[in-house]
């Protein structure tokens, strides 16, 4: 018995002594250059991107511009960017991949990407990459397992990323895996600027190296309702409501409209929609005669409305969330409802029709 247990001890302890080592291969990055403190003259070791640059010029992602000059500010180019996300993945998954010369240069580490399923397709690659498709580009080369959720960060909780952004899953990926902190304490990301060669050695350095990664949390940015006397549609939405009663039903609107207020425009389309809609089936009354019939008043606080004051209710709600619209049919004896462009698809937006989406065809309803 005492022989089993030595045995078992032995084996454990073997087998703890291969668990660091493994965990370290499985990343696969293998240094194959040799940082000296100082080489580039403008990333002194004080410089806040000092280590990454040291762990993305190490691993052989990046190297200077010159052998003593590394042009922290520079920018990056789309090709450029994808070079490095092929070194990356490569490194990453410890093949180090010998890149031929090609026409053009970068063609190699092109084929590399598209093979390894890193986002390479570009109309044009010898032009500055901006932030937004940086963070698509790198956010490709690595699976979930290496970029672990570190920061708890909320849908919606970067201001300037909207949740349609073709960059939203990349950057709140590499956001929540401490790879990208924002540039201030709500997180914001500018995601239309380019990206510096610093910043580029920042995220690389992280993204190969889990120690240099941040946790962060983010100040929320409080949702600004549009003020009742800028509404896009104002004078159609008053239509003969005083300001006070104008007032009483922005009121209600906004309660309406706050949920929905970090959510796409999709999303908040058809939240409009299914929340006037409750309130109709919830008890209110159609008419075409009661006072206020045809306004916002009537359909959020006398609890009446035709189709006419549910379009103005559903544009109170639309020009709050600062979206504009076109009303259908505005003051005609025929059914109505709100017309919005969202990046260039119309959408109908009908609490009366039941419905929420793209129009089938222009000012065509489907339901009609």
């Amino acid at each position: 018995m005492k022989r089993f247990a030595s045995l078992l001890l032995a084996v454990l302890v073997a087998f703890s002594l291969c668990v660091p080592a493994m965990a370290a291969e499985r990343s696969g990055f293998r240094k194959v250059n040799t940082y000296t403190e100082g080489q580039f003259s403008d990333v002194p070791a004080d410089a806040w991107c000092a280590a990454n640059v040291q762990t993305a010029y190490e691993y052989g992602i990046m190297g200077g511009k010159t052998t003593t000059y590394f042009d922290v500010n520079g920018s990056l180019t789309v090709a450029q960017t994808i070079v490095m996300a092929a070194r990356l993945h490569s490194g990453y998954n410890g093949r180090n991949a010998e890149f031929a010369a090609g026409d053009p240069w970068y063609q190699s580490y092109l084929d590399y990407a598209k093979k390894n399923g890193i986002v390479w397709k570009y109309d044009q690659y010898d032009v500055p990459i901006t932030r937004a498709e940086f963070a698509r580009v790198l956010s490709s080369t690595l699976p979930d397992s290496a970029l672990k959720k570190i920061s708890d960060i909320e849908e919606g909780a970067i201001p300037d990323v909207s949740s349609d952004a073709s960059c939203y899953d990349a950057v709140y990926r590499l956001y929540r895996a401490g790879v990208l902190t924002g540039n201030d304490k709500k997180g914001t990301f500018t995601p239309d600027s380019n990206v510096s060669r610093g910043a580029a050695a920042a995220i690389i350095g992280r993204m190969a190296d889990p120690s240099l990664r941040k946790s962060i949390s983010l100040e929320k940015n409080p949702f600004e309702p549009v003020p009742m006397d800028q509404l896009a549609n104002l004078t159609s939405l008053k239509k003969k409501c005083t300001d006070a009663e104008l007032r009483q039903a922005y009121d209600v609107a906004l309660e309406i409209v706050t949920p929905l207020a970090k959510k796409s425009r999709e999303e908040q389309l058809r939240g409009i929609m299914q929340a006037l809609r409750k309130m109709f089936d919830d008890g209110m009354s159609y008419s075409t005669d009661s006072p206020h019939y045809n306004d916002p008043y009537g359909y959020f606080v006398l609890g009446v409305a035709s189709c006419a004051g549910c379009t103005r209710a559903t544009g109170l709600c639309l020009n709050i969330l600062g979206i504009p619209y076109e009303h259908v049919n505005e003051n005609q004896w025929s059914h109505q409802w709100c017309r919005v462009n969202i990046d260039g698809t119309y959408w109908i937006c009908d609490a009366y029709g039941l419905y929420a989406g793209p129009e089938p065809a222009p000012y065509m309803h489907p339901y009609l």
